[in-house]
């Protein structure tokens, strides 16, 4: 009763996948998705309503006979399989064409004991496929159990083979036409946002000082994906949080029926000087990032958290309203209790002001820099080790 089950499962899951039924050559492709969840195929059967491939196979003359080998094989750390293995390799028996076939998951499954081609009128063309190596027992049940807790395919790379044999008889078949290939299925690990910005509370960290800043993230693994991009402005006092802001009213898009500017397949973008409404210093933004996975479900969306930044013109700032921020700053990185130790009433900086002239290893650096290593030292990316006074 297990044996069954087992071969049940591996004829039905990979002709779904990948299987590609040949004849003399074939023309078609395979489907790729980031995600391939098992629900949508009746691993008894094999049937789906998704679509893995379709192939046609066709010759410049018939009648024609044929026969198909197709291996499906599996490279997964993350079951414990570290070398190729066998998932299975089937081989159908040879039949004759008259015409060409097509070849579809849909309507191609172990249950399938017959295909019609597309003669005028059509040619029922009888089939059978047997199972000639399958995955060790231990190896099936690993991947079974993955399945089972996940719901879809694991980790790992799936590689597919077909070779297709042909002749004038039955017996006298040779190799015509193969193909392959290899599908990376991997989990998504989600958008990160790089820069600018950060949380709402901590713009003073996360300052820009052009009004067409450049935007960096990092998509993961997300293998045919759709990428967009939108920002809005949050104005302090009127918005209640960042996604009120987002639904309200957006920057970019500058058409508000649309919710998403849709970008190439990219991991940086700067903002636009055209179909889109102007950023302006002194003011906050918020930006935010979603992907579109093609997933057997359909597309699935991905978005990412909401970052925030402002919008600061140095040229208009004086010299005391710079210092005064450098040390609010200062203040914010170091926290109030070692910023006042030092700095603070009878401390060893007391009364302390910048000069403006900063040096880091003894080389003159900008106040972008400095403010970057603020901004480390407030999320404990970096830490004061000892602080030496020159007088």
């Amino acid at each position: 009763m297990v044996k069954n089950t087992y071969k049940n499962f591996l004829i039905s899951f990979f002709f779904s996948a990948t299987v590609l039924s040949a004849q003399a050559k074939l023309d078609g492709q395979f489907y790729e998705y980031a995600t391939y969840y098992m629900s949508n195929i009746d691993v008894q059967t094999g049937e789906s309503n998704v679509p893995f491939f379709r192939f046609r196979i066709y010759s410049n003359s018939y009648p024609i006979y044929a026969k198909a080998w197709f291996r499906a094989s599996v490279l997964s750390p993350s079951l414990g399989i570290n070398s190729w293995s066998t998932l299975v390799a089937i081989e159908t028996n040879a039949f004759q064409m008259k015409a060409d076939v097509v070849l579809d998951n849909r309507n191609f499954t172990s249950n399938t004991t017959s295909l019609i081609d597309e003669g005028n009128p059509p040619n029922m063309v009888p089939v059978y496929i047997q199972v000639i190596e399958s995955i060790n027992l231990s190896e099936f049940e690993s991947m079974i159990s993955a399945v089972l807790t996940t719901g879809q395919l694991a980790d790992g790379e799936y590689k597919f083979e077909l070779n297709i044999y042909s002749g004038a008889t039955q017996s006298d078949l040779s190799l015509s036409d193969s193909r392959s290939k290899t599908i990376f299925v991997e989990s998504s690990s989600g958008i990160n946002l790089e820069s600018p910005g950060g949380e709402l509370a901590d713009t003073s960290f996360n300052m820009v000082y052009t009004t067409y800043p450049i935007f960096n993230w990092n998509k993961g693994y997300c293998r045919n994906c759709e990428t967009y991009i939108r920002v809005a402005e949050f104005k302090v006092g009127y918005h209640s949080s960042t996604e009120e802001a987002m639904r309200d009213e957006r920057m970019l898009p500058f058409n508000q029926s649309e919710s998403w500017v849709k970008l190439d397949d990219v991991s940086t973008y700067q903002y636009p000087i055209s179909d889109a409404r102007p950023l302006s210093y002194g003011k906050i933004y918020l930006w935010q990032i979603k992907t579109s996975v093609p997933t057997t479900n359909g597309l699935e969306d991905q978005v990412s958290p909401i970052y925030a930044f402002k919008i600061s013109n140095p040229s208009l700032a004086s010299n005391s309203s710079s210092n005064n921020m450098m040390d609010e700053k200062l203040r914010q990185a170091m926290g109030d209790d070692q910023f006042n130790a030092l700095f603070g009433p009878d401390s060893p900086l007391d009364g302390f002001s910048p000069t403006g002239k900063i040096l880091l290893n003894n080389k003159t650096i900008d106040e972008a820099t400095i403010l970057g290593i603020f901004n480390q030292m407030a999320q404990n990316k970096v830490s004061i080790n000892s602080v030496e006074i020159e007088k």
